[in-house]
């Protein structure tokens, strides 16, 4: 199992190998919805460890993206990214402050529609 330094360097390694930040980008929203399954998972069964790693761990990741949005270039994209990421993390805190599956639940569509813009960029390149 991967921990969280782990993991940031295993993102760190291939994106040191080449690889397109687009895809990057898409890996980071695959990552961001997994965790959140496991968190949602975590919270059910009231495991506060589990629930602990996997909001971290989504929280890190979407941090990370909001991070990386370059609002020199990407004008009203990056704008919008950037709300997008904001409200992402806003959720992800209130859930894990509150054990608000709701507001866990209210990030997963916005991630979801996010992964497929970037899976439908990546497949007409």
């Amino acid at each position: 199992m991967l921990t969280s330094n782990n993991a940031v360097q295993a993102y760190r390694q291939v994106g040191q190998q080449g690889v397109p930040t687009d895809r990057l980008v898409l890996l980071g929203l695959e990552g961001i919805l997994e965790y959140l399954r496991r968190a949602e998972l975590a919270m059910q069964s009231r495991d506060l460890s589990a629930k602990a790693a996997a909001m971290d761990r989504a929280y890190q990741l979407t941090a990370h993206l909001l991070a990386s949005v370059d609002h020199e270039r990407g004008g009203e994209i990056a704008s919008n990214l950037d709300l997008l990421y904001r409200f992402v993390l806003e959720k992800l805190s209130l859930a894990n402050i509150f054990d608000d599956l709701e507001a866990l639940r209210a990030c997963r569509p916005v991630l979801e529609d996010l992964r497929d813009g970037w899976r439908g960029l990546l497949q007409r390149s």
